[in-house]
């Protein structure tokens, strides 16, 4: 099918992008981490969920964004809705500290904006809108898994990682997370370490 076209996602970081139905190629080509947007397909991530299994088993890392309905790799659970009333019921906390979050403030992660500018504080959160972040949680936590950001006054499970063999497994549930690094804010930082991390050159 030729050569993978990239993404300009990070600046300076051309990505990769990979054919969700020629999977198997870009595994057998060598990659070392893989990002699934919200909207893949998860019914083909499922009959593929041997070869993924696989790579990760064997040092490979994936992000997996959005919400889960197949669990297409061990360790993934089925997203829930929050039933949400207001910001606050869609709160995002840190729980355990991560480097891709390092410096972000999370309440540019809480709302978001279509306005010109750049609003912070009581201004973003008058023109803001919650909830593009997350607005549910995975059903469960697997074993060694650990919990990086929670949602809501119980800190349910928004964001969190897990060990699978030699490789990882990072699940955001929610929005694709590359989408909330922000060269104008405090979470600009998020897309280099988000690579770093699937690169395998940050733990």
């Amino acid at each position: 099918m030729g050569p993978s076209p990239t993404v300009d996602t990070v600046p300076g970081r051309p990505v990769p992008t990979v054919d969700l139905y020629d999977l198997d190629r870009a595994l057998d080509e060598g990659v070392r981490g893989l990002m699934f947007s919200l909207n893949c397909d998860q019914v083909h991530l499922e009959r593929r969920r041997a070869a993924l299994e696989d790579f990760v088993r064997c040092g490979g890392r994936v992000l997996v964004n959005g919400h889960v309905h197949l669990p297409f790799l061990p360790g993934l659970a089925p997203w829930r809705a929050i039933d949400h009333h207001g910001p606050e019921d869609l709160r995002v906390t840190p729980v355990t500290a991560h480097r891709i979050w390092e410096g972000a403030d999370f309440h540019e992660l809480l709302f978001r904006t279509g306005v010109p500018g750049t609003p912070v504080g009581d201004e973003l959160a008058r023109v803001g809108v919650a909830g593009f972040y997350g607005r549910g949680y995975h059903a469960h936590v697997p074993e060694g898994g650990t919990v990086l950001n929670g949602i809501g006054p119980h800190l349910l499970p928004l964001d969190i990682v897990f060990p699978l063999g030699e490789g990882a497994v990072l699940a955001h549930a929610g929005n694709d997370l590359l989408g909330f690094s922000d060269p104008e804010r405090s979470t600009r930082s998020l897309g280099p370490r988000l690579l770093d991390w699937l690169e395998g050159s940050a733990s």
